[in-house]
């Protein structure tokens, strides 16, 4: 069986595309009202492995609440083998938050009496699309429009350089007492990234949130999911070149077996920063993803490096890629950035650079 980290990222992918656009003969467009606090549920099946994978997704909306008896029954591993899937996660329950929505979605069949309708298939073309990262932005196919009255309010993350996320549902996955009445003080319950922020407003005009054929979504810690509403980043993307120096020390890690530092940075075209790195020391390697923030706004990137020992001290040399990032920093993009990170044994001396070009 996959590892949860697998599980969770496909639950993740799927939660955003929720009634996306789907490859069906039956598909049509269909509009829902009173989705206002709406519980509902998905099955979701991967078949194949990548690049040639797929998930199918399943979902009660419009067609029945999701009863608890019911659901409860379902077994995850029965599932898969009535439907020749390699896997089936059983995501739910959900509840929606926007009041409307109009969507394209297909064919309704049903699971054990349980009816449900397709609403989604879901290429998975690489390992990359496996990688589960909370506050992580997905770009997904969908085409839709959420709906919120006037006088609603509203869930939002707020991320560094002012870019701002809609929380279109909310999970009562990893917490069963989760509840709409509970998301004003959600904030102090969410491990949020330096930087972010998250708040409650309540809507003095009606909101339209809608998607063209992709949708920008991201999940917090607790498996809520939101799609990116506003952005603040302006004009021609450039290429800048990237000279950046830091200072690290390791941390108790998050996640138990993996590292962790934290540290700051400074140099071109940043300016002054804080870095949270994330991975594993493996083969005489270390795999990592990481969140630089800035004033300007954020960046997330991956990095591989090769690894040696001399008497107490542990030198990286290796390289690292700007994947993505929010505020100024939207679309970000690099190729290799030369990186090395020259630390002691206990981790608490780390001396890093990065050198290279980034266009944004």
């Amino acid at each position: 069986m996959p590892h949860i980290a697998v599980r969770l990222a496909i639950a993740a992918a799927a939660s955003a595309a929720l009634l996306a656009s789907v490859a069906d003969a039956s598909a049509a467009v269909r509009h829902g009202s009173g989705l206002h606090d709406a519980r509902y549920c998905e099955i979701l099946a991967l078949k194949g492995s990548p690049p040639a994978a797929s998930v199918t997704v399943w979902n009660t909306i419009g067609l029945n609440k999701c009863p608890d008896a019911q659901w409860r029954k379902f077994d995850a591993g029965d599932l898969a083998k009535e439907l020749g899937a390699t896997l089936v996660i059983l995501n739910g329950p959900r509840h929606f938050l926007m009041d409307s929505a109009t969507a394209v979605t297909g064919r309704v069949r049903a699971f054990h009496g349980m009816r449900m309708r397709k609403v989604a298939t879901i290429p998975l073309k690489s390992a990359a699309d496996l990688a589960r990262m909370t506050y992580t932005d997905r770009t997904i196919k969908r085409t839709n429009t959420w709906r919120w009255k006037k006088g609603r309010t509203v869930f939002e993350l707020v991320a560094p350089g002012g870019d701002t996320y809609v929380m279109q549902s909310y999970a009562q996955i990893l917490d069963p007492k989760l509840t709409i009445g509970k998301l004003g003080g959600l904030g102090r319950r969410l491990t949020l990234p330096d930087g972010w922020r998250y708040r409650t407003r309540r809507l003095r005009h009606p909101l339209v949130l809608g998607a063209k054929g992709k949708a920008t979504v991201l999940q917090d810690d607790l498996q809520n999911t939101y799609q990116l509403a506003t952005t603040t980043r302006h004009g021609k993307r450039s290429r800048h070149n990237v000279n950046v120096k830091g200072t690290s020390k390791s941390v108790p890690p998050a996640t138990p077996g993996t590292v962790e530092d934290r540290g700051a940075l400074t140099g071109t075209p940043f300016g002054k920063g804080t870095m949270v790195l994330m991975g594993n020391l493996a083969n005489g390697r270390l795999t990592a993803t990481f969140r630089l923030t800035f004033k300007r706004g954020s960046i997330i990137g991956t990095t591989s490096m090769p690894y040696t020992f001399s008497g107490n001290e542990i030198d990286f040399q290796g390289f690292s890629r700007f994947t993505g990032g929010t505020g100024a920093f939207r679309g970000i993009r690099s190729g290799d950035l030369a990186t090395h990170d020259h630390n002691t044994i206990d981790g608490q001396n780390g001396v890093l650079s990065v050198v290279g070009s980034a266009t944004y």
